[in-house]
């Protein structure tokens, strides 16, 4: 367990995480034009954010919700074709972590592609305090444009 002093509070580290999907390309053979049109989104910057939200320390500014990290992207949208199993790809996210944040219960996810993908799980390695935090997720994420609300995943610990 990693213990916290004023030294090194504010200091920032990085939190790698890996989370693993399946393009709704893969699932749907008829829908040519999702591939397409998710890489023309994302070379436009209009990507898959994730954000970690705190499970201890609250945001006073955000109704006492839980306080939210910094968005981070899914990295190699366009480039990933790793197969884990049929249909399966991993990309690798990076976010910008500190005490403030505390342990991460949640992630906050907004896709801005044009198409749905199934969100199967999140992986969080090396979290101070923790070590790796999972996050079973195994549903549907469609474009952010189709909710009202951001979806949220909560850890399984």
């Amino acid at each position: 367990m990693e213990v916290f002093n004023d030294e090194n509070e504010s200091k920032k580290r990085k939190i790698k995480g890996t989370v693993v999907l399946m393009k709704k390309n893969v699932l749907d053979f008829n829908d040519f034009h999702a591939s397409f049109l998710d890489r023309v989104h994302e070379l436009l910057g209009q990507g898959v954010s994730l954000q970690l939200i705190s499970a201890a320390n609250v945001d006073p500014e955000n109704q006492l919700q839980g306080k939210v990290g910094e968005p981070a992207y899914l990295e190699d949208w366009i480039t990933t074709i790793t197969s884990l199993t049929a249909g399966e790809s991993a990309f690798k996210v990076t976010f910008d972590w500190d005490n403030e944040i505390g342990v991460p219960g949640a992630i906050l996810i907004k896709n801005k592609h044009h198409s749905e993908f199934y969100l199967k799980s999140i992986t969080l390695e090396d979290v101070p305090g923790q070590g790796q935090i999972h996050f079973v997720c195994n549903s549907w994420v469609y474009p952010a444009d189709k909710y009202k609300k951001d979806r949220i995943f909560f850890s399984n610990k």
